[in-house]
């Protein structure tokens, strides 16, 4: 899959934000990505395509976790992101009678952003507002996989097992857009490019939003993360690229 043009995530940071930018305040938000995953993957010898839709990514999801926070003052935003996901899947399949073989799999990944902003534009246009934000920060990512697959043949059993482990900090750059109308409607954009020793990402994501007197916000968008790591060689080899996409709903309150 080839890398394309900068872009993702949000995100997953990822919502509507005021735009103005005079008082001082707090934000807390939950949200929920309904993503699916596309792209390729290397462990040791293997090589697998991977195309999982986000059915089968629920059916098998064991715990989720998405939320982030952003401090104002003036014009500088310090923004921080996690994404937490843990997946789990088995399937036993009879080959010929008495032969059975049965394939486990689990996924457990984090996925941690944070971010320093600074309002480089800010405009009023009568009851609409637009504000533009310059971004940089890092992204960590751990992502360990369990990988299993057991033999039985009348009562005798063989069994082997991958269990690669790996984290990576990719450094940020980025930029947002906010648009915000005194009605409560808004709108955002996102787009930012991180790079580190054995990896790369970008993110892309746009969202629409209501306030309700200034203090709860509603959201709802679409968010693309990608990410390319290539980390061991040899039979430890470890490589995947990824892409993460799929709309987004989500809820915040300011204090």
């Amino acid at each position: 899959m080839n890398k394309r043009c900068l872009l993702p995530l949000l995100l997953c940071c990822l919502m509507s934000y005021p735009v103005h930018a005079e008082e001082s305040w707090t934000e807390v938000g939950f949200y929920g990505m309904m993503a699916a995953i596309k792209g390729d993957t290397q462990v040791g010898n293997v090589t697998a395509d991977v195309d999982v839709p986000f059915s089968d990514i629920l059916e098998n999801l064991d715990i989720g976790f998405m939320g982030f926070i952003e401090h104002r003052n003036e014009k500088w935003s310090f923004i921080g992101d996690v994404v937490y996901i843990k997946l789990s899947a088995d399937s036993t399949t009879a080959v010929t009678p008495g032969l059975s073989v049965t394939l486990d799999a689990d996924l457990e990944q984090t996925i941690a952003e944070s971010f320093i902003g600074y309002r480089v534009f800010e405009q009023d246009y009568g009851e609409t507002q637009i504000g533009i934000d310059v971004l940089g920060g890092a992204r960590y990512n751990k992502l360990d996989l369990k990988l299993g697959a057991q033999a039985s043949l009348l009562g005798l059993t063989a069994s082997r097992s991958r269990n690669p482990s790996q984290d990576w900090v990719d450094g940020v750059i980025g930029a947002r857009v906010q648009y915000g109308h005194n009605n409560g409607w808004g709108a955002s954009g996102w787009a930012d490019y991180g790079e580190g020793s054995d990896s790369s990402s970008y993110q892309l994501a746009g969202f629409v939003s209501y306030r309700f007197e200034n203090k709860v916000k509603v959201f709802g968008g679409y968010r693309l993360y990608s990410f390319e790591y290539s980390g061991t060689s040899g039979a430890n080899r470890f490589e995947l690229d990824l892409d993460y996409a799929g709309p987004m709903v989500g809820a915040s309150c300011r204090f």
